[in-house]
């Protein structure tokens, strides 16, 4: 059977073989990886979620890699049990990378073949020359309806291993300087958080979501090419996708060891408790009112009601790999005038180069949206992104203003919140 892009077909056994073989001219490195999948979050859950040359299968051989190169000629073989995979993985994702500077369009051929038993199922050929990308996920194994699938992807990716693997999940260990010694700061007053500007100083009560939500699943036919909003690339207009934006996902991930990298592919994933960022969002109307949405004074917030934005938890121990989400209802986009997302350090040492924090936004069927958080020094709030309404549409513009606390970043940008102590 030959498979077009994006054509599937049901496995025939519970074990199968995908053969990937290639043509490589000298002085260019081909990988083949493969990452795990949880259903419900579609990342990887850790380390041995991720099958790659310096780690060649899964603790239980439920997933095994076999590489033999000999150029030009390459070859690779991913066996596979679906019986024997961990029940939370939703779905394999099997990746072509090249090493710089080489492109897709420089393999002479690429093909991938399903086998089962010996014989083969399915057979693709990837026409690389059309091909300007770094990394291509070639193919997938996924869990639909309680039935095994495989899906011909060939769907390109600009950036090659790094970027491809962040987007599943995984933090990529990088040689670095250890950070700089903390040097004597500033003092900073303790956390805080607002209440409504006619009740001074007395709790209010809001909407809360539960603490074991999760988020919901990205779509499978998610577009992997990743905007990164830095200094030259500051801000971008968002348009509506068949009419609405959806449901508008914000993650805040950080290295919550504050500074301490592992040296293998893998960043490991810290016990740690040093450092502990929260996200939050101050929201103005355009009828004029404001609010604010943070995990400080259990001011959740409310996706189905005004201001139809809410914190999905608080990630108080720093132990969740999805980190901490924020939820914005897209169908309502026409009632906000602006946001402004930020993140505050409520414990640890303010040093955010360490934390190696990264706010990464997702609207549905739109590329994922990246803003790293690194540059802060010592102060411990950090304005992110301010997402503006204009014309109805999204307006994303780049902060990452650093402050002393959450009272003056909201004298900065004038929400006119009134504030006092608060606690978690």
């Amino acid at each position: 059977m030959q498979l077009i892009a994006g054509a599937n077909t049901v496995l025939p056994t519970p074990s199968v073989e995908l053969v990937i073989r290639a043509r490589v001219p000298q002085a260019i490195d081909l990988d083949i990886t493969a990452y795990l999948l949880e259903q419900t979050t579609q990342k990887v859950r850790g380390d041995t979620d991720m099958i790659f040359y310096g780690q060649t299968h899964t603790p239980n051989q439920s997933i095994q890699l076999f590489e033999s190169s000999s150029q030009p000629d390459y070859l690779t073989r991913i066996r596979i049990n679906t019986a024997q995979l961990d029940s939370a993985i939703g779905k394999i994702a099997i990746c072509a990378t090249l090493s710089e500077p080489a492109h897709i369009r420089d393999l002479q051929q690429l093909s991938i073949d399903l086998l089962s038993d010996g014989h083969v199922v399915a057979t693709s050929e990837i026409n690389t020359q059309s091909k300007t990308e770094k990394a291509l996920i070639l193919a997938e194994v996924y869990n639909h309806n309680g039935r095994w699938k495989y899906r011909f992807v060939d769907q390109g990716f600009n950036g090659g291993l790094k970027p491809l693997a962040e987007n599943f999940g995984v933090e990529v260990a990088e040689p670095s300087a250890a950070p700089p010694q903390p040097q004597p700061s500033p003092s900073v007053a303790p956390p805080i958080t607002s209440s409504n500007a006619n009740i001074f100083g007395q709790p209010v009560s809001s909407t809360t979501a539960s603490p074991n939500s999760q988020p919901v699943p990205p779509p499978s036919s998610i577009n992997l090419s990743k905007i990164r909003l830095d200094k030259p690339n500051s801000s971008i207009n968002l348009t509506k996708y068949n009419g609405s934006f959806g449901k508008i996902q914000v993650n805040l991930n950080w290295n919550r060891s504050g500074g301490d990298r592992g040296k293998s592919f893998f960043r490991k994933l810290s016990a740690s408790q040093s450092v502990d960022l929260d996200l939050g969002a101050m929201i103005e109307m355009q009828n004029g009112a404001t609010h604010i949405v943070q995990a400080l004074g259990n001011r959740f917030g409310s996706y189905e009601k005004s201001p139809y934005i809410e914190l999905q938890g608080d990630d108080r121990t720093g132990s969740s790999l999805n980190g901490e989400n924020l939820w914005i209802n897209g169908e309502h986009w026409d009632q906000i005038k602006r946001i402004v997302i930020y993140t505050y350090i409520y414990e640890g040492a303010a040093n955010w180069a360490a934390t190696d924090a990264i706010v990464n936004m997702q609207l549905p069927n739109q590329p994922p949206i990246e803003v790293p958080v690194n540059e802060g020094g010592y102060l411990s709030t950090c304005a992110i992104v301010e997402l503006k309404n204009v014309g109805g549409q999204i307006q994303a513009n780049r902060q990452v203003q650093y402050f002393d606390d959450q009272q003056k970043l909201d004298e900065h940008y004038g929400f006119g919140f009134r504030w006092t102590v608060g606690r978690k």
